[in-house]
């Protein structure tokens, strides 16, 4: 095998591994994402609903 083939053989290798390993970080970014938007209020037990009340106290919430 000639040198220039070597060298074309493993550039073409360094770029698929790059582009693959490029893709399995989107993908689980994406993952990530899909995940965060679903649960990202939970841990907040959805206070949208309680924001235009202003800054009340546990008390105040639990009489509603």
């Amino acid at each position: 095998m000639r040198k220039e083939t070597g060298v074309l053989l493993a550039g073409s290798l360094g770029v698929i591994v790059g582009l693959g390993i490029f893709g399995i970080k989107k993908f689980f970014a994406k993952k990530h994402k899909d995940y965060h938007d679903y649960y990202s209020d939970f841990h907040r037990h959805f206070e949208k609903r309680y924001r235009d009340d202003g800054h009340h106290g546990v008390e105040y919430l639990a009489m509603q």
